[in-house]
C-alpha cells in the first residue's frame, strides 16, 4: 500500500466541540480539532484500487463499563469507494460516509499540497499546504491522535417507524488493545518501509451545504463548518507505504458502553 496524508489542526471552541460527543465522552486537554486528507493507493485488497479518505478527530476521554480510554475520537469519515465504507461500517464500527475526491496536487518542488473532497457536485471541504519542509529522520508512526487511541462511536439504529424505537448497536470501537493484555494489537514495523513526513503552513474550509445540494447529509457538513478555526496549531504532510492491513489493522474492538 502507498499513502500520502495531509494534516491541518486548529484551535476551537469546546463548548461547540462538546455538542459533538457521543454518550460516555468528556473533551481532554485543549480543544483541538485534526482534519486529515489523504489516499491509499494499490490496496491488495481492492486488487490494487485506491480510495480517498477524509477523517476528522480530536482530543477525548471515554468512560466504558469496565475501561477508561483516553485519545481521540473521530465523529466522521467520508471516503471515495462504497467497498471500503460498506466493510468499514459494519465490521469496524467506523462513522463512514460517501465522497468524491480529487487526486492531491503534490508539487514537491513548491513544497505545496491541495486536495478537494465534494459530493453531488458541492464541493464541501478543501485543504491546502504550502511552505512543506521535509523532517530528517521523522518519527515512524501512523498518522492518528498522536496520543492515546483511536476511538469511534458505531451507532446502527433499529428499523422501526420513524425510528422511534432506538438503536440496535450504540458503542465505542477502537483498535486500543485490551485491558490487562500487556500490549498493543497493532504491531507494524515502519522501519522496512518508506516513510517521509514534511511540516509546513496549511489552510482548510468548509463549504456549508443547502439541503437541496446535500439532502441526506448537509447537517453533518454544516456540522463540521460551526467549528471555528481559532488558531492553525499543526500543519503536516506524510507519505508512507506499508503492508495493506495498516487501513485498519484487522484488530478494531468494542468497548463495553457504561
Amino acid at each position: 500500500m502507498n499513502s500520502l496524508w495531509m494534516k491541518t489542526s486548529f484551535r476551537t471552541d469546546p463548548a461547540t466541540l462538546e455538542k459533538l460527543l457521543p454518550p460516555g465522552f468528556s473533551l481532554r486537554g485543549d480543544p483541538f480539532v485534526s482534519a486529515r486528507c489523504a489516499w491509499f493507493k494499490d490496496l491488495y485488497w481492492l486488487a490494487g484500487r485506491g480510495y480517498g479518505i477524509l477523517s476528522i478527530d480530536f482530543p477525548v476521554t471515554y468512560q466504558g463499563k469496565t475501561e477508561r480510554l483516553d485519545g481521540a475520537l473521530c465523529p466522521v469519515i467520508w471516503e471515495g469507494s462504497p467497498d471500503a465504507i460498506m466493510t468499514g461500517r459494519d465490521e469496524l464500527g467506523f462513522p463512514k460516509m460517501f465522497a468524491n475526491f480529487t487526486d492531491i496536487d503534490w508539487d514537491e518542488s513548491a513544497g505545496t499540497a491541495s486536495c478537494d473532497v465534494s459530493w453531488y457536485d458541492h464541493t464541501f471541504f478543501n485543504i491546502r499546504l504550502t511552505d512543506l519542509v521535509e523532517e530528517e529522520n521523522p518519527e515512524r508512526k501512523l498518522p492518528g491522535s498522536g496520543g492515546g487511541v483511536q476511538m469511534y462511536y458505531k451507532y446502527v439504529p433499529r428499523t422501526s417507524p420513524g425510528g422511534k424505537e432506538g438503536a440496535d448497536v450504540a458503542c465505542v470501537t477502537t483498535s486500543a488493545a485490551p485491558a490487562g493484555s500487556g500490549g498493543t494489537v497493532a504491531n507494524i514495523n515502519f522501519d522496512d518501509f518508506e516513510f517521509r513526513r514534511w511540516t509546513g503552513r496549511g489552510e482548510l474550509a468548509w463549504i456549508k451545504a443547502t439541503w437541496a445540494q446535500l439532502p441526506l447529509s448537509f447537517h453533518v457538513v454544516n456540522g463540521m463548518a460551526d467549528l471555528d478555526i481559532l488558531e492553525i496549531v499543526d500543519v503536516e504532510m506524510v507519505k508512507f507505504s506499508g503492508p495493506g492491513v495498516a487501513v485498519a489493522m484487522n484488530s478494531h474492538r468494542t468497548v463495553e458502553p457504561a
